[in-house]
């Protein structure tokens, strides 16, 4: 089984990456689970949300305390809460940030920089899809077009321009993440 947790602020669309995620793994044949937890529900507070994705039925339930792999999308929730929490030396933290992290983990920490991504692609700082490129680069869980066919499908009722100018920040944030 793959455990992804995903960190946000309320507002920030944690919550719909996940299901974007779990959508993508759906249509691959995968077993999901996507569901986010709140904290003070309101906007702007740290959120997280979840998504298991196997071969086989998934029997687990709750919270994931053992990622493989964490997103964080406000790099400044790192100074905040332990975003790091439960990942082991296999495991892999990956910030929306432009700059590298000093995170005491014994996780492999990546970086990239979506919030640039979605400004000069979008137009605005919406960068939860955009942080789904790197994941599908640096852990290869889910396919850049699974995403895309996902990204279509939650986004169907926005304008055209906008599900691709999320699809363009996505692809863009694949090719920049390593």
């Amino acid at each position: 089984m793959y455990k992804i947790r995903i960190h946000g602020r309320g507002g920030q669309g944690a919550k719909k990456a996940a299901k974007m995620v779990g959508m993508a793994a759906f249509n691959r044949g995968k077993q999901v689970q996507d569901f986010a937890l709140y904290g003070a529900e309101r906007r702007g507070a740290p959120v997280m949300s979840f998504v298991r994705i196997d071969d086989t039925p998934i029997l687990e339930r709750g919270n994931i305390d053992d990622p493989d792999v964490v997103l964080v999308l406000d790099r400044t929730l790192v100074d905040l809460i332990n975003v790091a929490d439960g990942l082991t030396e296999n495991g892999m933290l990956i910030v929306n940030s432009g700059h590298e992290i000093a995170i005491d983990t014994l996780a492999t920490v990546k970086h990239v920089d979506a919030t640039s991504i979605a400004l000069e692609t979008i137009g605005k700082p919406i960068f939860n899809t955009t942080m789904l490129g790197a994941l599908a680069k640096l852990t290869g869980i889910i396919s850049i077009d699974a995403l895309n066919w996902a990204i279509e499908e939650e986004l169907a009722h926005y304008p055209k321009e906008l599900v691709q100018a999320n699809k363009d920040a996505v692809r863009k944030c694949y090719e920049v993440a390593q």
